[in-house]
């Protein structure tokens, strides 16, 4: 608390106001006080004069506490503001507490003042200094967000651009080795049977390559994604997953493609994706179904298996990547999600993401 204190009195009365001062010296305090006895010469002290804290008399003629309070907290909020009264209802003083007086002090006992009204500075202090620090920790957070999301785009740019070397480049050199291959095999002699056989394998490999050079370019950036839309490149990797794994998947998607802006696909399909990662490694599920739905200004996705479930706090206590990688995407885009799971119970995913259109 600063050595002098500007203090804003709301009292008609001047012995009332004599008591007032004198037992704030008494309690060995500092200040500058101003006394007005309407309102508007206590509105014109709270923004000309303002005070560290107010003290108020319940009733003046023309004014009183409860009209005090309502000012204090619209023009100058984070001000303390002390009732000081000859008597007051126990109801009326528990209400004005409740609705934001810091203290009230009874005229019979006056010798409280100084120490509530020093217990009322700090705790303003207190609670100006709390509010900074979570306004500061918000900007912190929301400073965190944005860089997590830009790095994000970089990142998925730089998958885009790697999965186009991969295809183009070393896709193309290999089906000029495919090529090369069947060439050769055209000009070795039948006779030569060892030979051809090593010349299958090798054109064997290549393709074997080729499929998994295909499969990289794709699992980094689904062009899909570009070419065919949104709902097609959920299907194919639906597809996909299910080829690969023996998981059925039934899809419920909407007959059209979803015209949504390209961060938004992305990180949809990168749900889903991680998603049914998640099932393939731990959940021992049979069926998955996945559900999109466009409802006004918000996109849907849910995702839901009839595997084996799992503790959702435990898991979120151990910081699983995989979730947190769909929590993250979801609240970049200042979407909800939420996920659904117990034991033996199967596991759901919902994900609400705002509709932005491209």
């Amino acid at each position: 608390m600063k050595n002098k204190l500007k203090i804003l009195h709301l009292e008609d009365t001047s012995f009332d106001m004599e008591l007032v001062e004198r037992e704030l010296k008494k309690g060995g305090l500092i200040f500058d006080k101003i006394v007005v006895d309407n309102k508007i010469d206590f509105e014109k002290g709270l923004t000309d004069f303002l005070p560290d804290i107010v003290l108020s008399d319940h009733s003046l003629p023309s004014f009183d506490s409860s009209g005090a309070l309502e000012l204090v907290k619209t023009i100058c909020p984070d001000v303390p503001f002390i009732l000081v009264t000859a008597t007051v209802s126990e109801e009326f003083a528990v209400n004005i507490l409740k609705r934001g007086a810091a203290d009230y002090i009874l005229k019979t006992n006056m010798s409280r003042l100084p120490s509530a009204v020093i217990g009322a500075i700090e705790k303003s202090k207190i609670v100006k200094e709390k509010e900074i620090a979570e306004e500061e920790l918000k900007n912190s957070y929301t400073q965190l967000r944005n860089l997590a999301s830009h790095l994000q785009d970089i990142r998925e740019e730089e998958r885009a651009s790697m999965a186009r070397e991969i295809h183009d480049e070393l896709g193309q050199q290999l089906t000029g080795l495919k090529l090369d291959c069947l060439w050769l095999s055209l000009k070795i002699p039948d006779s030569n049977v060892e030979v051809k056989e090593k010349v299958k394998v090798m054109e064997s490999l290549l393709n074997t390559t080729l499929s998994t050079v295909k499969k990289i370019a794709t699992e980094l950036h689904p062009a899909l994604l570009e070419r065919l839309g949104f709902v097609e490149a959920i299907k194919w990797k639906g597809h996909e997953f299910e080829k690969r794994t023996g998981i059925k998947i039934d899809l419920t998607l909407p007959v059209n493609d979803i015209d949504i802006s390209h961060k938004t696909s992305i990180a949809l399909f990168r749900i889903f994706q991680e998603s049914l990662t998640n099932i393939a490694r731990h959940s021992g599920a049979k069926n998955v179904h996945c559900s999109l739905q466009n409802k006004g200004n918000e996109i849907f996705l849910d995702i839901k298996d009839d595997g084996k479930g799992f503790d959702v706090s435990a898991i979120q206590q151990m910081k699983s990547l995989g979730l947190l990688g769909i929590k993250e995407r979801t609240l970049m885009l200042e979407g909800t999600y939420e996920i659904d799971s117990k034991p033996g119970k199967g596991t759901k995913i919902s994900v609400v993401l705002p509709f932005t259109e491209k």
